[in-house]
């Protein structure tokens, strides 16, 4: 029944709608109330905040809010991987015959994500899903160091990203609202795949005024002029409520770390490292 009643609601109107709400001021006294609530239920911190509630004036201040420098550090390796967000590993693993999974049961085509010529760059590579939760920290950072020169921007549905959602939506990341940001290292491509959900208002971007959810039907190829350097755990971008980052690798890129689903992340520990024979070679 529930899923019944999502598919039957306007969901792109409602999370533009969910987007303006959350961006509008709120007396001060007010907005703090809503934000003890919502901390309380979803159990953050609120020590962690490097801005004080008292000069927020919306909700998405709060939800889009930035921690305090030290509580994230950047593992400073060349060659590790790092995860670029708060969240959960909801999959991982090879991406064979151009597929990957979505959940047990159900597997979604790489080219249908990212568009053909994206495709190529993964193929027989290596992804991982990692699901941001309503308490989790929302801004999104680079897992490696890199430059980039171009992204691409793909409008669709915003079908929730959790469990209801990934359980019953087949195809539901290459069907929903999404920015592929592909990063440019001296190990090669890492694509990160920022995918929009039920009430995220908006996908804001550090190196371009695009956002997501306009309400226009489009596959988007834009260059990123001049092209942006970015350091490890540099900030790329953020979501205006929750949803799902997926981390593409190409072939044997990458060596992962402890990995399992269901893992917890935080912005910045190692997930991976380059594989020895992706390095760059170094002139004599």
């Amino acid at each position: 029944m529930n899923f019944l009643l999502l598919r039957l609601l306007p969901k792109n109107l409602l999370s533009r709608l969910m987007g303006v709400l959350a961006d509008q001021q709120v007396p001060a006294l007010l907005l703090q109330a809503i934000i003890h609530i919502y901390a309380h239920v979803y159990k953050i911190r609120l020590s962690e905040l490097k801005k004080p509630l008292r000069e927020m004036r919306s909700f998405n201040d709060f939800f889009t809010r930035e921690l305090k420098k030290e509580l994230r550090p950047i593992d400073p390796t060349p060659h590790s991987i790092t995860s670029p967000v708060d969240g959960t590993v909801a999959e991982h693993g090879s991406i064979k015959q151009g597929l990957l999974v979505q959940t047990k049961g159900i597997l979604y085509s790489l080219n249908d994500l990212v568009g053909d010529q994206n495709a190529q760059l993964f193929e027989s590579g290596y992804f991982m899903t990692i699901y941001l939760s309503p308490a989790d920290y929302h801004r999104i950072h680079t897992p490696v160091a890199g430059q980039v020169k171009k992204f691409s921007y793909f409008s669709g549905n915003l079908w929730p990203v959790n469990s209801l959602g990934v359980n019953n939506v087949g195809g539901l990341f290459s069907l929903n609202e999404r920015i592929l940001t592909p990063i440019e290292s001296p190990f090669g491509t890492v694509g990160i795949v920022k995918v929009g959900a039920t009430v995220v208002g908006k996908i804001k971007l550090k190196f371009h005024s695009l956002t997501s959810n306009q309400g226009k039907a489009s596959q988007i190829n834009l260059p990123v002029l001049p092209a942006r350097n970015f350091q490890k755990g540099e900030e790329l971008g953020r979501f205006q409520l929750g949803s799902t980052v997926i981390l593409l690798f190409q072939k044997d890129q990458m060596l992962p770390k402890d990995m399992f689903k269901g893992k917890k992340l935080k912005m910045g520990q190692v997930i991976g490292t380059f594989n020895k024979v992706m390095q760059p070679t170094t002139k004599t």
